[in-house]
């Protein structure tokens, strides 16, 4: 957190209307007879006719009203910006079925273009994309407490099956049927490969690639798929399935490739939102369990972020490996924390090459 106790800093910081200076001081403008946030878009002021506070209240008790343009009386903007964002998500899960983007918009007066804004800065993805994961979420909940499928899509409010097929069924990669006896009937194709890091197994369904697990042996990895698919028919099928390996292998010796696979991951809406955070991360970087949890609008989720990275079932093509404790030690990681050393290594190495 940068620090702003010197007038010179907090110059600069207004000058360069540093949001990040928005909750450490206020600054006034004596010929105008306001005090700003740092990040005031208003035009800037004189240095002579610029004074500085470290509260609100000193600002006031110099005779100084707020500015009407950053509405320095209120919370910071992103503070804002952030409260209207759980507005909405909260909103979005409490409609009693598909809610609208406008009229979501509409209950919080904002227009549809600004909330798309605010939910892609803060949440990486559009309303529609948190509505149909939220509802998607529900709709697990309402299978494990129901005894048929048609009564847990009404309560997961899902206006008709087909609305459901339309959404549900896309994200969860197998229908709800399949979701509720935990897989039972899909149908997985395997086989064997070897990277640069290790022997690997990859899974597929008709959709594409599920699962991508290293390991020491085939008897060893075999068994870790078949933990993961308990009831799902498991056919080995090396040969078919030599293209979509050889894809795979290059991605994982190759990172900076972006091979372009067809993934059928299956996880809640939490797990899939981390993972998509992931494969944000650029080859050759690295985040911390915070930074993820706050790139996704949970900032207090890192713990439940860890656990969303060891239930990643696509090794390395979901990075979990680039997620690292906050002192940037390298904590633990499921296919083994040298591994994770070797993958990070090489792909610093490969990032730093002349292109």
């Amino acid at each position: 957190m940068p620090t702003y106790n010197t007038v010179q800093k907090r110059w600069l910081a207004v000058q360069s209307r540093d949001k990040a200076a928005d909750d450490q001081f206020f600054y006034g403008v004596t010929s105008t007879g306001v005090y700003c946030y740092p990040s005031c878009p208003s035009k800037a002021a004189l240095r002579a006719n610029t004074v500085f506070f470290s509260t609100r209240n000193e600002a006031t008790d110099a005779g100084l009203r707020a500015c009407k343009r950053c509405r320095s009386d209120e919370a910071p903007l992103a503070v804002r910006q952030a409260q209207l964002v759980e507005d909405a998500c909260q909103l979005i899960k409490n409609a009693p079925s598909s809610a609208k983007v406008e009229d979501i918009a509409d209950q919080l007066s904002v227009s549809r273009y600004h909330l798309q804004k605010l939910f892609q800065h803060y949440l990486s993805l559009s309303p529609k994309a948190y509505a149909k994961a939220a509802r998607a979420q529900d709709l697990e909940r309402a299978l494990n407490a129901s005894s048929t499928v048609t009564e847990a899509v009404y309560a997961a409010g899902y206006e008709s099956a087909s609305t459901y097929y339309a959404e549900g069924a896309e994200r969860l990669g197998m229908s709800a049927k399949r979701y509720q006896s935990k897989g039972d009937g899909l149908h997985i194709r395997y086989g064997f490969g070897t990277t640069r890091y290790g022997k690997i197994v990859v899974g597929c369904t008709d959709k594409g690639v599920c699962c991508i697990l290293f390991g020491d042996t085939q008897q060893h990895m075999l068994e870790d798929l078949e933990t993961r698919f308990s009831k799902a028919t498991l056919v080995r099928d090396t040969q078919k399935l030599e293209p979509v390996i050889a894809s795979v292998v290059e991605q994982i010796d190759t990172p900076s490739l972006n091979a372009n696979l067809s993934v059928d991951v299956q996880g809640t809406a939490f797990q899939e939102q981390v993972w998509q955070a992931l494969r944000q991360i650029p080859t050759g970087s690295t985040a911390t369990y915070s930074e993820v949890a706050t790139s996704i609008g949970k900032p207090k989720a890192s713990r439940a972020v860890a656990t969303a990275c060891a239930a990643n079932p696509l090794a390395v093509i979901v990075p979990c490996h680039r997620v690292v404790r906050a002192s940037g030690e390298l904590s633990g990681y499921r296919w083994g924390v040298e591994r994770k050393r070797a993958l990070l290594t090489d792909e610093k190495e490969e990032n730093s090459k002349p292109t």
